[in-house]
């Protein structure tokens, strides 16, 4: 939906709905950010995550779906990919499946666990926000 970013600490969101509602927000850095957010980019180097996107592609190994989860009580993402009839699941930081997702135009999907996990954190907080270190002012 959008990223949000405190201009004083710098720690960003993107806060991301579903169709019914529900709202997650993922922590990214401010690298991350910045290649969500900058659409023409000075920068003449190409991401890792393209470049990661672009081999598997090549090799027929394509990533399908990304799935945001909770595992020991923290947000982290499940890649599916691979062209066999059982695809090879990996599992990577939040907001390196959500750039995945993102600059491979992928599905994203949430599971019932992460949803219920931002909603205790934006109940902590009140209002919406994310409390801890993952706290947006």
């Amino acid at each position: 939906m959008r990223i949000r970013m405190c201009q004083r600490c710098g720690r960003s969101g993107a806060e991301l709905r579903s169709e019914d509602g529900d709202r997650l927000v993922v922590p990214i850095d401010p690298a991350r950010t910045r290649e969500f957010t900058e659409t023409n980019a000075t920068d003449d180097v190409r991401s890792l995550t393209d470049l990661v996107l672009e081999q598997l592609t090549t090799r027929g190994q394509g990533v399908s779906e990304v799935v945001l989860d909770v595992f020991d009580g923290r947000l982290r993402a499940l890649v599916s990919f691979g062209a066999g009839s059982e695809p090879d699941v990996v599992a990577c930081t939040a907001d390196e499946g959500l750039a995945l997702a993102v600059r491979g135009e992928l599905k994203l999907y949430a599971t019932e666990e992460a949803l219920d996990h931002a909603s205790k954190g934006a109940r902590r907080q009140g209002r919406g926000r994310i409390s801890g270190r993952d706290m947006l002012h």
